[in-house]
C-alpha cells in the first residue's frame, strides 16, 4: 500500500499536533496547595506577604507608620502561635484577619481548601434574632425557631467572633458574616472552645421558653471520597489515548458561554426588575441592553446589583438618564472622580484606564484652572503614588419623572461602587440593600511561596471631587434591607412608594421620553 505525499505530511502533521497537546497536557502547573504547613514555612509566606505589602498596597502606603507596626506585630503573633505543623486552611484565616487591618475592602485570600466544621444548620437574621433553619430553609423546630446560643455562648459573642475575619465597612453587614458563621470550628479556636463532632444549639421561642438539641457535624468523609475519585480520574486522564483526549477538546464547552442573559421581569403593572451581576458581559449583550431600555419605560424599574462587579461604564451610562441637572459645580461640571495607583516598576502610566480614568491633562484645561480644581486633594508621597487621573461623568442629558431602584450590597464592587454612589444623589433614585463596602480599585495579585495561597489587595485609590477618600467608605443605602432571604417584590415598591422623597438639585425642562406614569 503506497501513500501520496500530501497524506504522509498531513498524518506527520496529525502526529506532530497530537504530541504538542500531550505536552501542554503534562506542563499544565498542578495545584501545590500545601495541606499543612510548617514553622519556617509560616515564616516564610508571613515575610513574603508583608513584603508584598509595602510595596504595592495603597492603603498601606496611606499611614505606613501605623499600618508597619500592626502588621509585623499580627505577623510576630501568628508566629508565636503556630510553632507546629498549622493546617493551610486555619494559615488563610489569620493572613485574613491580618490583611482586614489595612481597612481595605478589595483584600481577599483565595486558592485553599476549608477543612474546618461547618455549622449543621443556616443562620437567618430576623430584626434582633437568628432563625434556625435546616437545608430546605425551614425551621429546624416549628415550636423553637430562633437560636440563643452555640455551644453555650450567647449569638453576640460568634458574632464578635466573625467579623474579625471582615473588613471594614463590612463587619456590619448581615450577608457577609454569615459565611463566617458558618465556619463553626474555627471560631470555636478563636473562642477558646473545644472541637467536638457534635455542636449543641440553644433554642427560643416567643414566649421566652427555651430547648437545647444537639446537632452531629457533616463529615468530611464524603469530600475526602470526591477528591480521591477525582484523583483516579486524572490518572485515567493521562493514560488516556491522544486521540481519545483530541475528541474530549472538541466536546468541551466554557460554562461561560453557556449563561443565559437576565429578562426583564414583571413586578406589577408599572414596575419591572432585571437583574445584572457582570457589567463586563452587560457591554457586550446587546440584548440585555435592550432589555434594560424597556425597562426604563416603565414608571419604575428596579435592577438587582447585588453581586455587580467589572470596571464597564455602559450601565452607569445608560442610567443616568434618571439623573439631575448639576448645575453647582461651576469650576468643573463634568469631573465624577480623581484617583492614582501605588508606584510599581512593573505598573505602566496606564494601569488605571480600564477604571475609565485618564490623565488630568486630557480635561485640556488652563493651568490655574487644574490647580483650582485639584486644590482639595490630599498631598501625596510621590515617589508611593502615581500623578492624578480623573474620570469624567457620562454625557448624558437627564429625561422624563419614572423611578429608580437598585439594590446594593457589599458584594457590589468596582464600577457597581460608582453607580451606587452617583444614584445616591439623584433624586428619582433609591438605593435598597446594605451599605457597600467602598471596592472601587484595581486589584495586585501575587501567591505566597509555600501555602500557594492566592492574595489580592487594593493597588490604587479612588476620590470624590471634592478630594474626599471613596475607597473604602462604602455607600449607604436610602432603604435598609438585610440580603439574606428571598424578597418579597412587592414589598419592595411598597418601600419605594413611600420613602422619603429626596431633594431634587434642580428642576430639568428637557423633554420627556421615558414613562411617566404614576406608581400604583
Amino acid at each position: 500500500m503506497s501513500f501520496s505525499y500530501r497524506s504522509i505530511v498531513m498524518l506527520l502533521s496529525v502526529i506532530i499536533f497530537a504530541s504538542l497537546l500531550k505536552l501542554a497536557f503534562f506542563a499544565v502547573p498542578k495545584d501545590n496547595t500545601a495541606p499543612m504547613l510548617n514553622a519556617q514555612e509560616v515564616r516564610q509566606d508571613l515575610y513574603a506577604l508583608l513584603d508584598q505589602i509595602e510595596q504595592h498596597s495603597a492603603f498601606y502606603a496611606l499611614t505606613p507608620d501605623k499600618a508597619s507596626p500592626q502588621l509585623k506585630y499580627m505577623a510576630s503573633l501568628i508566629v508565636e502561635q503556630y510553632q507546629d505543623m498549622t493546617p493551610n486552611d486555619r494559615f488563610a484565616a489569620e493572613i485574613t484577619k491580618l490583611l482586614n487591618s489595612l481597612k481595605d475592602p478589595g483584600a481577599q485570600v483565595h486558592n485553599f481548601n476549608d477543612q474546618s466544621g461547618d455549622l449543621p444548620l443556616t443562620l437567618r437574621p430576623l430584626n434582633d434574632q437568628w432563625l434556625a433553619l435546616d437545608s430546605s430553609n425551614s425551621p429546624i423546630n416549628n415550636d423553637f425557631p430562633f437560636v440563643t446560643h452555640i455551644d453555650g455562648l450567647p449569638m453576640s459573642k460568634w458574632v464578635a467572633a466573625s467579623q474579625a475575619y471582615l473588613p471594614e465597612p463590612a463587619k456590619q453587614s448581615q450577608e457577609m458574616q454569615l459565611p463566617w458563621l458558618k465556619k463553626l470550628n474555627l471560631l470555636r479556636e478563636d473562642l477558646g472552645l473545644s472541637i467536638k463532632p457534635y455542636v449543641l444549639v440553644t433554642l427560643i421561642n416567643d414566649d421566652l421558653q427555651t430547648q437545647q438539641v444537639t446537632l452531629a457535624l457533616p463529615s468530611h468523609e464524603p469530600q475526602a471520597q470526591a477528591q480521591l475519585t477525582t484523583n483516579n480520574q486524572d490518572v485515567k486522564t493521562q493514560d488516556m489515548s491522544v486521540l481519545e483526549f483530541i475528541n474530549q477538546l472538541s466536546q468541551f464547552e466554557r460554562t461561560e458561554f453557556q449563561d443565559v442573559p437576565h429578562q426583564l421581569e414583571t413586578v406589577n403593572n408599572t414596575t419591572v426588575k432585571l437583574k445584572i451581576s457582570d457589567l463586563y458581559a452587560f457591554e457586550l449583550e446587546r440584548e440585555l441592553q435592550q432589555e434594560l431600555l424597556k425597562g426604563m419605560t416603565h414608571p419604575l424599574l428596579i435592577i438587582d446589583l447585588r453581586d455587580a462587579s467589572g470596571f464597564s461604564p455602559k450601565l452607569l451610562t445608560l442610567l443616568s438618564r434618571y439623573q439631575d441637572a448639576d448645575l453647582n459645580n461651576t469650576l468643573a461640571p463634568n469631573v465624577m472622580g480623581f484617583a492614582h495607583y501605588r508606584r510599581s516598576p512593573e505598573l505602566r502610566n496606564d494601569y488605571l484606564q480600564p477604571l475609565n480614568f485618564k490623565p488630568l491633562d486630557a480635561l485640556e484645561y488652563s493651568v490655574p484652572r487644574l490647580k483650582s480644581l485639584t486644590r482639595d486633594l490630599p498631598s501625596v508621597d510621590e515617589d508611593k503614588f502615581s500623578p492624578w487621573y480623573v474620570r469624567t461623568k457620562p454625557t448624558v442629558t437627564p429625561e422624563g419623572r419614572n423611578r429608580l431602584a437598585l439594590l446594593v450590597s457589599p458584594k457590589c464592587r468596582q464600577e457597581c461602587e460608582w453607580i451606587a454612589y452617583r444614584t445616591k444623589s439623584w433624586s428619582r433614585a433609591n438605593l435598597i440593600g446594605e451599605k457597600t463596602s467602598g471596592d472601587f480599585a484595581r486589584q495586585y495579585h501575587f501567591k505566597l511561596p509555600n501555602s500557594g495561597l492566592d492574595i489580592r489587595f487594593s493597588s490604587s485609590l479612588t476620590y470624590d471631587a471634592q478630594g474626599k477618600l471613596l475607597s473604602g467608605a462604602g455607600t449607604e443605602p436610602d432603604i435598609w434591607l438585610p440580603q439574606n432571604s428571598d424578597i418579597q417584590w412587592q414589598g419592595l415598591v411598597s418601600l419605594v412608594r413611600s420613602a422619603k422623597p429626596k431633594t431634587q438639585i434642580i428642576q430639568t425642562s428637557q423633554p420627556t421620553k421615558l414613562a411617566q406614569a404614576k406608581l400604583n
